[in-house]
Order: C-alpha cells, then structure tokens, then sequence
C-alpha cells in the first residue's frame, strides 16, 4: 500500500490515522489536502509513500492539487506570507523572540527536475531558545515544521513545500551531512566494502544522495523502515 485517503474529524487526525495504516512516519510520505474539514464537515486527506531513493537515488514527489477551488492565498509569495505569520504567532505563544524571513529557492531534484522551496528562517532568537526550537537531533524543530505545513495546507487546499531553520542550523547539518557522505565515500573506495550510516530522517538520506550522486565510483541505497530507515554506500559494481 502506497497512498491512502483517510477522513477525520480534523486533518491532523487524518494524518495520523494514515501514517499509523501505512506504518510511515511524517517526513516518509506527500500529503493532499482534500478537504479541510470546514463547516462542520470530516477532513479527508490522501498521504502517498514517497520512497527517498529509487535505485540509490530519491524520486522527487509533488502532491496532487484537488479538484475544489483553493481557498485563501494562492501563489508562492501569498502562501510565503501566511506561513510566516503563522509561525511568528506560535513564536509568540512559546514566550520566544525573533523574527522570521522567507526564502524562496529551487532546489535540484534527485532525477533532474526542480522543487521550488520555501524556507522559513527564524532569527533574533537567544541561544537557548534556538536549542529549544531545534531540539535533540533537529526533532522538535521537524515537528514545528510539520505543523506549518499542516496549518497552511488547511488554508490553501494542497500540502505546501515549506521548510523552517532556526540559526541556519539545517545549512549548518547540510554541510556536516555532505562532509560525512564524502569520507564515507573514500573509506568505501579504499576498503572495497559497504558501510552502513546512522539512522536519519528523510531528508537527511535525500541530502547523502545529493551528495553522491555524481560519484561513478560508489552508489546509495535506503533500507529498514520509519526512525530506523538508514543509508548503505556501496563500491560501485564493475
């Protein structure tokens, strides 16, 4: 089973009913927005499987937009403005002082396409109010994410590309990310054997993939499922 249409009292609930069919976690699978669940009526959503790699590689995923006419904003900036209040709103309410600018990019795709992205950075913050919006391990700060996402989707009717970094700590993991996919890389070519990372979350293997992709000499694969979903670099078969 790769995609699923659950309905519920609220999106949030829909989502988590379908992630607990599909036996996914949130950053495993694209989300539509089918019906927000306004006026009394259930939410239905449809959450599809997006698989972080296809032969070593991701395949990137876009998610349907519905049939019924979006409601509220519409383009790239509208939608920009919209999470940006939202999350400075939550910032309030978490007693948290900073302020937030949105980013728009186009990110290169595993298959040679684009993702246009945009990203939320929130900055100001004192440095324990960074560590408490990031979390161990970036968790709390993939959640925060997560629910911007969730807010702005009942919104405009379909699953927005939002990402939210706090003290350029994702640019940060990026480079720690490619600097390890790299070494690891060269330890593979020198020993000839396979060697297996840590598990990660979906983007963080996305990321590795990117960062190996243009290497003949060694390829990538995922394996295992959900928090326990790790990379594997292999010498590339002669």
């Amino acid at each position: 089973m790769n995609s699923i249409e659950i309905s519920a009292r609220t999106v949030a609930e829909a989502v988590e009913l379908a992630l607990s069919q599909l036996g996914r976690d949130r950053d495993e699978v694209a989300i539509a927005v089918l019906e927000s669940g306004e006026d009394g009526e259930e939410a239905l959503v449809r959450v599809t499987v997006v698989d972080d790699d296809s032969e070593g590689e991701a395949e990137a995923f876009v998610a349907d937009e519905v049939d019924a006419p979006a409601v509220g904003p519409t383009n790239s900036q509208d939608v920009a403005a919209l999470a940006r209040s939202i999350l400075e709103e939550l910032l309030k309410h978490m007693d948290i002082h900073g302020y937030v600018t949105a980013v728009h990019s186009h990110d290169p795709g595993l298959q040679g396409s684009t993702e246009e992205t945009i990203t939320l950075h929130v900055e100001g913050a004192d440095e324990q109010a960074m560590g408490l919006l990031i979390g161990r391990r970036g968790e709390t700060l993939a959640s925060i994410q997560f629910l911007i996402n969730l807010m702005v989707s009942r919104k405009v009717r379909k699953w927005p590309q939002m990402v939210v970094d706090v003290g350029n700590y994702r640019q940060r993991r990026r480079e720690s990310l490619e600097g390890l996919a790299r070494r690891m890389a060269e330890r593979v070519r020198q020993t000839g054997r396979s060697i297996t990372l840590e598990p990660m979350a979906s983007y963080e293997r996305r990321l590795v993939h990117l960062a190996l992709r243009e290497d003949a000499t060694v390829y990538t694969q995922s394996t295992g499922e959900g928090e326990g979903r790790k990379i594997t670099i292999y010498p590339a078969k002669s």
